[in-house]
């Protein structure tokens, strides 16, 4: 009879011959957290200038008069009545967003009554990645190089350089404690 359990520790039998074995768990998410980033790194690398964790600025608009909102809901009445609708690049940042992909950088008025100076629109502006550990690392490896984001109008989403790299303090980075939260998001949902 073949026999297979977790059950108190007994992994596999076999004809009533049962090896125990002792599942010791890895508490050193750090080092696991790292290995992630470093394989991500790799499928990441960009050449010419090389550079990693590259991202892109998305852009969403939110009309002053609840026309369209594209940066949160989708909605608005312009778009209940057919009017206007959001863009397909819009509806990708909100996807983006809702994974933890993107970077918020800030908001300015891009739209106004000329003259009158009334802002009919404003845009806010993202740096998205490929994954939400690229978005961490660059945040945090950022914050230690003193290199901003741009502003809403002039985004600034590069990849980082190996130079950069070069000067970044890894034992400083706490990607491990964003990563340990998205481990156990994830072991949650399954």
């Amino acid at each position: 009879m073949l026999h297979s359990s977790l059950r108190n520790n007994s992994i596999f039998c076999l004809g009533g011959n049962c090896n125990t074995q002792t599942i010791i768990p890895n508490r050193d998410i750090a080092k696991v957290a790292h290995l992630a980033m470093l394989n991500q790194m790799s499928k990441d690398i960009k050449t010419n200038p090389v550079s990693v964790f590259s991202g892109k600025h998305r852009k969403c608009k939110k009309d002053v008069f609840s026309f369209l909102n594209c940066c949160s809901s989708m909605t608005g009445w312009g778009r209940d009545i057919g009017l206007s609708q959001c863009k397909s690049k819009e509806q990708e940042l909100a996807l983006y967003r809702k994974k933890g992909y993107c970077y918020y950088i800030g908001t300015y008025c891009s739209s106004r009554i000329p003259i009158l100076g009334i802002c009919l629109a404003r845009k806010s502006t993202y740096c998205c990645f490929q994954s939400k550990l690229a978005r961490i690392f660059q945040e945090e490896a950022r914050k230690q190089l003193k290199i901003d984001f741009g502003t809403p109008e002039c985004p600034k989403c590069r990849g980082l350089t190996v130079k950069e790299l070069q000067k970044v303090d890894f034992t400083k980075i706490k990607i491990w404690m964003n990563y340990l939260v998205i481990y156990s998001l994830r072991l949650k949902t399954a």
